[in-house]
């Protein structure tokens, strides 16, 4: 779908509304009102095609414009440093915009668990970010986006597509298995991607049986960073407690890294 234009007299809070909600089926949330207020600003004519990288919530802006500039995806996309930092802060700005307003966009559906449980906060006073962070973590069911509990991930985490799990300290932990069993019983494509050789298959093989992982769904690096086989099994989204495993995605891949804590 084309991307709207602004109408003559509209006021920017209701076009960028208005074009969020014609081309959502097409992006992610923050990836169109990236397109949005780039549309309004009527600098990138052919943002559609652009790969936005996504601030995580509590990385300030130094952070994210190193990570977003070192990124490969990005340098590919624009080789210029001082235009790729260009793009780098659009899309942060454009991404902290689109956080204050998820109020108005209404992005979780009111009559959840969830949505119930903001409301309620709200009338304590709190902004909608600090009622959705008291509560994004304490009520977690199929019908409402999964939260993990940590300090890089806050907004909500949906697994959609082929995931892939970490095994030491992750998917060898309890609550690495409790995740595990809960995203396979909500229809999650869940693989495990480790960096033990297959000569050490014996635990992670038992451990994957347990919670539902056959052996044609574990694969193993022996000792290399995990990105390039994430790419060439085509997953989405990769759980990992391994700083270093998170890094190489986030700089090399354009998969959604989920750092794990026990």
């Amino acid at each position: 779908m084309p991307i709207p234009k602004r109408k003559e007299g509209e006021v920017e809070r209701d076009f960028i509304s208005r074009c969020v909600r014609s081309i959502i089926d097409e992006y992610d949330r923050d990836q169109a009102l990236g397109i949005c207020y780039s549309q309004l600003r009527e600098k990138m004519s052919e943002i559609e095609d652009k790969f936005v990288l996504r601030p995580r919530k509590t990385e300030n802006r130094g952070i994210y414009l190193s990570r977003c500039s070192r990124n490969r995806k990005i340098m590919e996309q624009q080789p210029n440093m001082k235009e790729r930092m260009g793009d780098c802060l659009n899309a942060f700005n454009a991404y902290y915009r689109y956080w204050n307003k998820l109020d108005e966009f209404g992005n979780v559906p009111k009559d959840s668990v969830l949505g119930m449980c903001i409301t309620k906060e709200k009338a304590k006073g709190l902004s909608y970010q600090e009622a959705y962070r008291r509560c994004g973590t304490k009520h977690v069911s199929p019908n409402v986006p999964v939260v993990l509990s940590d300090e890089l991930i806050e907004e909500p985490v949906y697994f959609e597509g082929p995931t892939s799990i970490d095994f030491d300290d992750t998917l060898s932990t309890k609550r690495g298995q409790e995740l595990a069993r809960k995203l396979i019983s909500e229809g999650v494509d869940l693989h495990i991607v480790t960096r033990r050789d297959p000569s050490e298959s014996e635990e992670v093989e038992r451990i994957g049986d347990f919670v539902g992982i056959p052996k044609s769904k574990i694969h193993y690096t022996s000792g290399e960073l995990k990105w390039k086989t994430l790419e060439k099994l085509g997953i989405t989204k990769h759980i990992d407690n391994n700083p270093d495993e998170i890094t190489g995605i986030d700089e090399n891949t354009t998969i959604e890294s989920v750092k794990f804590k026990k």
